[in-house]
């Protein structure tokens, strides 16, 4: 059996840290508790790395020996080989007795795997590393960083002022560094019109970055860019960096952090407007058979709403991957029915997501 593409290993510096305990979550909806105990000593700080697939994080609970409890809001959604932010815990003298989880799998997905990681407090605990600077997975060719801000407090205001000698831009992008961060409101003013509001209101781990936001009409002068956001309990101060395109400016390639060796494309085609869509991507039988598929996506964000792959022989197959995906990223591996498959054609209903451009899908198939 063709062994699959490899995913890579989550983005982070473990030193210091302690791994707590692990579970893989079963089914839909599964409840687990970690059990720490007093011999794991005492822990300043916790965090939850995703492995294997993607996870929704409904509750998640601390018990300390003397019976007190601690709820960190962390209800989201992580995707494979994410993890929370650092939490803080509440003073205490007392040890973490035991963690409860209650969590499921993303639809669509395989079996996630959690791991509980804590950070040591008191004798002979680790001193807090030096955190290596980290390199966002982006091609910056092509952009142009127009400012930067430090977030303030619990609620910030911030304006960047950009101006005609900047250029004209066609796109924006933002980027989070040194903290996680609510993003609340953005807004962009241009040099004729009124203001313009993307929707971006969300939050954003540190290193993270909005996607690539379309500006409407045609390229556009910037006369500012406000901002209203905020840092989240338990971290520290976020920087936030605005970049623009600009019209003149090379096509930005787009790296998916994916081992293609041993695939063949089938075929890719563009989604047009933010309406559902439908394409089909026709496959000869000169093509050969198959035995697993995935699907790339290019350019812009994009609701994948149904997928139907015939046959040569036997019933339509529909894999379950009605989800979001996000610009660069590509949908699981998924294994055909059977044996090997000659595949006559591949039908998609899909649209793009506000804010953005037109994106590409391109299958692959082994």
């Amino acid at each position: 059996m063709t062994p699959q593409a490899p995913v890579a290993a989550p983005v982070w510096d473990s030193r210091g840290w302690v791994m707590l305990g692990e579970q893989p979550v079963n089914g839909n909806v599964d409840k687990d508790r970690f059990n720490v105990g007093r011999y794991e000593g005492t822990f300043a700080k916790l965090t939850v790395v995703v492995l294997d697939s993607d996870l929704e994080m409904l509750d998640f609970k601390i018990v300390f020996g003397d019976k007190t409890e601690y709820n960190p809001k962390v209800s989201q959604l992580f995707r494979e080989n994410q993890r929370t932010r650092v939490i803080d815990l509440p003073p205490s003298e007392n040890v973490i007795k035991f963690i409860d989880f209650k969590y499921k799998n993303i639809r669509g997905g395989g079996r996630a795997k959690v791991q509980v990681w804590g950070f040591k407090t008191g004798a002979g605990a680790p001193l807090p590393p030096v955190k290596p600077p980290v390199a966002f997975n982006w091609d910056s060719t092509g952009w142009t960083k127009l400012g930067e801000r430090e977030v303030n407090g619990n609620v910030d205001k911030d304006r960047i002022e950009v101006g005609r000698y900047e250029g004209k831009f066609s796109k924006l992008t933002v980027l989070v560094r040194d903290s996680d961060l609510e993003m609340i409101d953005l807004s962009v003013k241009f040099a004729r019109g009124p203001e313009w509001h993307p929707t971006v209101s969300q939050y954003f781990r540190e290193n993270q970055r909005t996607r690539v936001i379309d500006f409407p009409g045609d390229e556009r002068v910037i006369k500012y860019i406000d901002f209203k956001y905020k840092n989240l309990a338990g971290g520290g101060r976020a920087k936030v960096e605005v970049w623009g395109f600009r019209t003149d400016a090379p096509p930005k390639p787009v790296v998916v952090s994916w081992d293609s060796k041993g695939w063949s494309m089938l075929g890719e085609r563009t989604v047009n407007g933010s309406r559902p869509d439908k394409d089909k991507i026709q496959v000869s039988r000169a093509e050969g058979k198959f035995r697993r598929l995935t699907v790339v996506v290019l350019d812009s964000d994009l609701a994948l709403l149904d997928m139907e792959i015939k046959f040569a022989r036997g019933p339509v197959f529909r894999p379950e991957v009605k989800q979001d995906f996000r610009e660069g990223s590509r949908t699981r591996v998924i294994d055909l029915p059977g044996d090997d498959r000659v595949i006559k054609w591949i039908e998609f209903k899909y649209k793009n997501l506000p804010g953005g451009g037109n994106a590409k899908v391109q299958v692959w198939a082994k």
